[in-house]
């Protein structure tokens, strides 16, 4: 169930039509953020809806907290839509970014206008320069950064109940929060509409203006605060000891505290914990002092110590921001965002799959002749076209629920089908001569890896190949850098061991091979079954 969320200032007669069109399809909560007694009538006519009040006029921000929070504590709601009380949106795009929400219950939907038409040129300049600084803040191109039209995931709103800014900037530091913890950003076209002279808007231009672009220069601010602190050190200590190395590091030792506890809560408004955020805060610094370092050495004969201190910060200003945006203070994921992976696959990855390729093959040529064959998590499949050239079987198949990468596959590998399927709730449909997966079974818990395997040999005619990361001393020492570094890109990858996929293979599979892959650091164990009990083991 989707609720809808109205904040409302002294509104106009439109908030009553919208609600009795509303409350037919959707839970509505109005926020009566101050209006006083001379709109007591308007909120009375709002049949249907929860009617929730401020005393004061406390922001359009405040009033989405007391929206979600009462949400919160009803429960049942898999998310709320946020809607402006000022005639700007329509019924049908709520109800489209609702029905957006419900299909994709982890991201954050913007109703995202065109801008076309009549829309006054303050709105146009304004919304232009917003997207551009965004764009920069959140490391993505959104179109309307401002629309008050939102579908927010369930899992998002204690995050948002516990923002500080309450005004028309608590917009904006949505946006940020939701970089931060991780949440996909969906946006969904919605008509632009401006009343003439926007009669009920409670927008002030000028104050409310100042408010947003505040969340936007936060970083700047605290980041010229910091500097100011380095510096002063840094000369003072230069002053007395003469030596840049030792004033360098007295320098972004004062400044590290203040910059750390400053850019974790008011820029990025991060509540990881200091166990997670820190070391890779300081890490951070460690590369960018040694780099700031070698930057003042190489700048001295030209500049002067001083002037390369300066000169050094300042180039690696923007370095530093994209870093702690998107590595320090990001929220680790609880689940693989296998969209943005199919989207950005890692170099790295590029080059490790030539050789898990190439063993592959090699495995799969002891099958035999393989007529049909099924791979599970192969959405995108980087094997099928080598298999298919290597192997040419007669029909490849790849089962994956991830329909994005589903939809690459057929264009990207002529021949290569793809079909929607859980390979934890199986499919009868789905057999074939020789069932694999590479890199799929770990991702579940003990209980969801067994009926992976079972559904594995469920489908399999002849032959079961599963090629897994198995817990190496090198796997281990791997992952724990990636880790540390904030590059890591597979929260619920569960490295396996051996027994573990032998006790769930039982008496349904005869092993055949094995190897041990070290050369892809991130050690993979591959290993091939013969089918020995092919009829459904769903009862177990």
């Amino acid at each position: 169930m989707v609720a809808v969320a109205i904040p409302a200032y002294r509104p106009g007669p439109a908030l009553a039509v919208l609600v009795r069109q509303l409350v037919e399809f959707h839970p509505v909560v109005v926020v009566d953020d101050g209006s006083g007694e001379a709109y007591g009538a308007v909120f009375a006519d709002l049949r249907g809806a929860t009617v929730l009040r401020h005393s004061v006029n406390r922001g359009k921000g405040a009033a989405l907290k007391t929206a979600f929070q009462h949400l919160r504590e009803q429960g049942g709601v898999d998310g709320v839509v946020t809607a402006d009380a000022d005639g700007q949106h329509r019924v049908e795009d709520i109800r489209e970014v609702a029905a957006a929400l419900e299909r994709e219950r982890d991201a954050l939907i913007l109703g995202a206008r065109g801008f076309d038409g009549r829309v006054p040129l303050r709105s146009r300049i304004g919304n232009g320069l917003t997207r551009t600084v965004m764009r920069f803040v959140l490391g993505r191109r959104l179109r309307d950064t401002q629309t008050g039209l939102r579908g927010i995931p369930a899992e998002l709103l204690e995050e948002l109940v516990r923002l500080p800014s309450n005004g028309y900037e608590y917009e904006l530091d949505m946006l940020v929060a939701a970089k931060h913890h991780r949440t996909r950003v969906v946006e969904v076209g919605i008509a632009t509409i401006y009343e003439e002279g926007n009669p009920s808007s409670h927008f002030n231009p000028l104050f409310d203006s100042l408010k947003i672009y505040f969340v936007l220069l936060r970083f700047s601010f605290i980041s010229l605060l910091t500097a100011l602190v380095d510096n002063a050190v840094f000369y003072a200590a230069w002053r007395s000891t003469g030596d840049v190395l030792q004033s360098q590091v007295t320098g972004r030792a004062v400044a590290i505290a203040f910059n750390y506890l400053a850019a974790r809560r008011a820029v990025f408004l991060s509540r990881e914990p200091h166990t997670s955020t820190l070391p890779r805060y300081l890490l951070l610094v460690l590369l960018s002092g040694t780099v700031s370092y070698a930057l003042i050495r190489s700048l001295e004969p030209a500049t002067g110590v001083v002037a390369g201190k300066l000169l050094a910060e300042t180039t690696l200003f923007l370095v530093n921001f994209l870093v702690q945006r998107d590595v320090v203070f990001t929220k680790r994921g609880r689940a693989t965002d296998w969209d943005e992976y199919y989207r950005r696959t890692p170099p790295t990855a590029r080059l490790t799959r030539k050789h898990t390729e190439r063993q592959l093959i090699a495995m799969l040529g002891r099958c035999g002749e393989a007529r049909e064959m099924v791979e599970f998590g192969g959405a995108n499949s980087c094997f099928a076209e080598a298999v298919m050239k290597a192997v040419r079987p007669r029909r490849y198949m790849a089962v994956d629920t991830n329909e994005y990468g589903l939809s690459l596959l057929p264009a990207r590998v002529p021949g290569a089908e793809a079909r929607r399927g859980d390979v934890l709730a199986g499919d009868p449909a789905v057999r074939a001569d020789v069932v694999f997966s590479v890199g799929l079974i770990e991702h579940f818990d003990p209980a969801g890896t067994r009926r992976a395997v079972h559904t594995h040999f469920d489908a399999a005619r002849e032959h079961v190949l599963l090629s897994f990361p198995t817990p190496t001393w090198l796997y281990r020492l791997a992952r724990g850098m990636a880790e540390g570094a904030g590059v890591w890109k597979f929260p619920d990858e569960r490295p396996l061991e051996r027994e573990e996929v032998l006790q769930a293979v039982g008496e349904r599979g005869e092993l055949m091979a094995e190897r041990l892959l070290w050369p892809l650091v991130f050690t993979q164990r591959m290993m091939l079954f013969r089918v020995t009990r092919p009829q459904s083991d769903r009862g177990r």
